[in-house]
């Protein structure tokens, strides 16, 4: 869902403490957040996209509504609407949904502001007036026109009112008859004109207001005087702004210069005027060269609109410059802001039948098309985006009931996946945005909304028309109909090539798509109803999307029947329906329409001599009396009436947003649902897996207990074998160390003859040289001696290494004898556990488990 930010919480919090309880504390606290909120850089934390921001602009309004307009409290309430009126966003949203407009005139009108608070208000009443739509004459329209009208006819106030008050009254004005008709009757005509024509040195956006103003105030005339000349002036002073502003990147003179043209092409008596201008050529030409591919994007959009506009007169002479503005659109069709307008103009060019335009650049025309509809590196597809795409969709739609070669084109350079993609990311955004309501009006992001003057294009049976931004559509609706966009071109392109139908009959599989279907099928545009209707009618649906069908028509008839029991009752105050108010008496009633009576003929003419003329004027006072009270109580009822037609509005909101997000819950029940259906599934395969797999281990193990028992025969053999070694191992180290005894008892004795032999050298010296052969004989046999030490001594400690390695290999066989009875042990244990489980499991097959 839309995030809140922690401010806003915070103030709806405060402002629902200091309606319980008026406070000096909490109107403090109040103010101090109103400040907080006034200086806050990032707008999007206040679109109205959930509950707690549209909270938030019902707790504004009821502030401002319930305050004193002098307070501190009411000026801070419009400083911080003037500082988040600078998103378009918003300041639409503020306009349309919240519906600000009466309580800004109330404020306006009620409180005697100073000369620059009021200046302050009428700006933003000048913003949140911009495109306005009112459909009938409302309370607050008849109070705040002769307002403005006021403020403009007084001398004291200057320009710095003038200016605020004359473009808010345009903007009121502007393709709203009530409005026209309450300024036209206010009476005070030769006045005001007087003072729009004595204006000291006027800006350009100054007299084009002055010459729309003026053309309404005299609309009521049977004809202009002087009507050729006065809409040349003006055509000319919009071709001068509209070339000005393009020239400088002044969007408010460009914007004006083209509403100006559009309100004026609407107004039928001045149509034989507006054509017979001589200028339009050079001026559409100066405005072609201007434009190019380095031009603002804002100020690109704004010419688009203007260009539409004089296209849609269908002038003759103007044919030539068609060409160059095909390709000027159509450099500018694959912008995601300028995009929906190049492709209007370039639709109404076609409408009028200049087919040479499009077949002479057909390859251009083409790529331009496959980058916009190329989403294949895109990750998402945002609102603007989606309108740009419905745009492009129709108009091939068009081109492919018209042209059957550029239908085949057209598969030459599109492929299936363009638009799987394409799709895949419409479902994906419709997806995402479950949770999070749209309260908001579609809108571009620099806040000009396509005008209705699509409607002006006239029927042609080979095009359907645009898809605008409705503000009535919500964003589910946009994206079933972009479904039905896709599916219909898809369908078109399929009857020259297979792989388009191929893809058709896939994107029907997806129960998504199903259910896009069954929503464009309960919307309230008929076109896109009976489109939805012959792709449900059709044999092309596949059967196993029949069940997703049936599933998505059984939630639209829910959400149906729950708006039908939603419907509420007429407005009751204070327990009782709204009556006709009495004016006077029944009595006074009685004289009254008695005297009617009699005026009218129904007695004598003696009768009326008779009457004294204090009656007659008695009568006309009781009369005009009744007629002034009957008008305010009238205007009472109607101020009333749009009161709680306001509040019935903000709870249809609310009420909306709730039913989004109780649908986001119920979608994500479903989907855990089914998530948990699949878990189950999973889980009950996984059971029988993991009892296959028991079976199998047991196989297994009783195979490996066969194994180890052999093993652990032949180990005990092994081990036997290696204890006989080691006998006779420690058996030759026993007669080793004998051996070595003796040989130190011998070297011991080899010593001691030695020392005797020593001896007997001293005694015997004079007997060496006799017994020299027999020294040397005695010396060979020690050095024989010495070695068969020194070998019996290498000997000694290589038994000692054989001796430790083998008291090593007794204790690892030990060990490892240990280690095999434990696993034998562990083995037979389970082997048991298995027999008793097999057991088990051989009863209650057997039926004799109870």
């Amino acid at each position: 869902m839309g995030s809140t930010s922690p401010q806003v919480k915070n103030f709806i919090n405060l402002a629902y403490d200091y309606r319980r309880k008026k406070t000096d504390k909490n109107l403090s606290q109040l103010q101090r957040q109103l400040q907080i909120l006034a200086v806050v850089s990032d707008l999007h934390a206040f679109e109205p996209t959930c509950m707690e921001t549209l909270e938030f602009y019902v707790c504004l309004e009821q502030l401002l509504s319930s305050t004193d307009a002098r307070s501190p409290l009411a000026w801070k309430i419009i400083s911080l609407l003037a500082h988040i009126c600078r998103s378009p966003t918003i300041r639409i949203a503020l306009r349309d949904e919240i519906k600000l407009m009466p309580i800004l005139s109330e404020y306006l009108i009620s409180s005697k502001l100073s000369k620059d608070k009021a200046g302050k208000t009428l700006q933003l009443l000048q913003e949140i007036s911009y495109r306005i739509k009112i459909s009938r004459a409302e309370a607050w329209v008849l109070q705040l026109v002769p307002i403005l009208v006021e403020m403009m006819l007084d001398s004291s106030s200057g320009d710095d009112l003038l200016v605020p008050a004359l473009t808010t009254l345009a903007n009121l004005c502007r393709s709203n008859p009530p409005v026209l008709t309450c300024l036209q009757n206010n009476g005070t005509h030769k006045e005001l004109i007087q003072k729009l024509l004595h204006m000291k040195n006027p800006s350009i956006n100054l007299q084009l207001l002055t010459a729309e103003l003026i053309l309404y105030l005299e609309l009521e005339l049977p004809r202009l005087e002087n009507e050729n000349s006065y809409v040349e002036r003006i055509l000319g002073l919009i071709f001068t702004a509209a070339t000005d502003g393009f020239a400088e990147n002044n969007l408010s003179t460009l914007r004006l210069a083209a509403d100006i043209f559009g309100e004026l092409s609407s107004f039928h008596s001045l149509e034989e005027s507006i054509r017979e201008y001589k200028n339009y050529t050079t001026g559409i030409q100066t405005l072609l060269n201007f434009l190019n591919s380095d031009s603002p994007v804002e100020s690109v959009e704004v010419l688009m609109e203007l260009l539409f506009y004089i296209v849609d007169l269908g002038l003759s002479h103007l044919q030539k410059l068609h060409e160059d503005i095909f390709l000027k659109s159509v450099a500018w069709m694959h912008s995601e802001r300028c995009g929906v307008p190049a492709l209007r103009l370039m639709k109404n060019i076609l409408i009028l039948g200049d087919d040479s335009v499009s077949s002479a650049h057909i390859d251009d025309f083409l790529q331009a098309i496959t980058a916009s509809l190329d989403f294949s590196e895109a990750l998402h597809i945002n609102e603007q985006q989606l309108h740009r795409v419905n745009a492009t969709l129709t108009l091939l739609e068009g081109l492919c009931i018209r042209d059957v070669a550029f239908r085949l084109r057209l598969t030459m350079v599109l492929t299936p996946k363009t638009f799987s993609n394409l799709l895949r990311l419409i479902i994906t955004m419709h997806v995402s945005s479950n949770g999070s309501p749209n309260l908001t009006s579609s809108t571009s992001s620099s806040g000009l909304e396509l005008s209705g003057s699509m409607s002006r294009l006239g029927s042609d049976s080979d095009f359907t028309s645009f898809t605008t931004k409705d503000p009535s559509v919500t964003r589910e609706e946009l994206a079933a109909q972009s479904v039905i966009l896709v599916l219909t071109v898809v369908k078109l392109l399929g009857s020259q090539k297979a792989e388009f139908m191929l893809e058709y009959r896939q994107m029907l599989s997806n129960p998504s798509t199903m259910s896009h279907i069954v929503r464009c099928q309960r919307s309230n545009n008929s076109e896109f109803v009976s489109r939805a209707v012959e792709v449900m009618c059709e044999g092309t649906v596949p059967s196993e999307s029949m069940a997703s069908l049936i599933k998505a028509v059984e939630e639209s008839n829910l959400s149906t029947h729950s708006t039908l029991n939603s419907d509420f009752e007429p407005s009751r105050r204070d327990g009782t329906y709204w009556s006709h108010a009495q004016s006077f008496l029944p009595s006074y009633e009685e004289k009254v329409d008695s005297m009617i009576a009699r005026l009218k003929g129904t007695v004598d003419k003696i009768e009326l001599k008779d009457l004294g003329l204090t009656d007659i004027m008695e009568m006309y006072e009781y009369k005009l009396a009744a007629t002034a009270h009957m008008e305010m109580t009238l205007r009472d009822a109607l101020a009333a009436a749009d009161t709680q037609n306001r509040q019935t509005h903000h709870s249809m909101l609310q009420t909306r947003a709730q039913n989004d997000q109780l649908r986001s819950l119920l979608r994500t029940w479903e989907q855990k649902f089914q998530a948990s259906q699949k878990d189950k599934t999973e889980l009950q395969a996984t059971i029988s897996q993991v009892q296959n797999s028991a079976r199998q281990l047991r196989e297994n193990l009783v195979k490996e207990k066969t194994a180890m028992d052999r093993q652990n025969s032949k180990l005990q053999k092994e081990m036997s074998a290696l204890r006989s070694e080691l006998d006779a191992r420690d058996e030759m180290i026993r007669k080793s160390q004998r051996m070595l005894s003796d040989a130190q008892n011998d070297i011991k004795n080899l010593h001691k003859q030695i020392k005797e032999e020593q001896e007997k050298f001293h005694k015997l010296q004079e007997c060496n040289q006799k017994l020299d052969d027999e020294l040397k004989k005695g010396r060979r046999d020690h050095d024989d001696l010495q070695k068969e030490i020194a070998r019996l001594e290498k000997a000694q400690g290589q038994m000692k290494k054989e001796n430790s390695e083998l008291e090593l290999i007794i204790s690892s066989h030990e060990k490892t004898l240990t280690e095999k009875e434990s696993q034998l042990e562990e083995m037979t244990r389970k082997f048991t556990e298995l027999k008793r489980i097999q057991d088990m499991i051989h009863n209650i097959s057997a039926g004799k488990l109870v």
